[in-house]
């Protein structure tokens, strides 16, 4: 976690491997410093992406009526219209 907020760069490479844990931690952390607005912002991106995730997961399961293996963070759900 203290990875990704070395640098924008660093978070850029590491993002996508963090929990939604990790970057509410993270988010707390750099709020606190009240520094870097672009970092931030990333790691909002990031929190939502995972919570829509979650909650899509949620929903397919819901309405499909069995579990549904969840995608993988950096695709697209292939099951959308369109």
């Amino acid at each position: 976690m203290q990875e990704a907020l070395q640098s924008f760069k660093r978070l850029e490479e590491i993002l996508a491997e963090l929990t939604e844990e990790e970057v509410l931690a993270c988010l707390e952390l750099e709020a606190a410093s009240r520094r870097r607005r672009s970092l931030i912002d990333r790691l909002i991106s990031r929190a939502v992406r995972l919570q829509g995730l979650v909650y899509s997961s949620q929903l397919k399961e819901k309405f499909h009526g069995t579990r549904i293996q969840q995608d993988s963070p950096g695709e697209e759900d292939s099951h959308s219209e369109g």
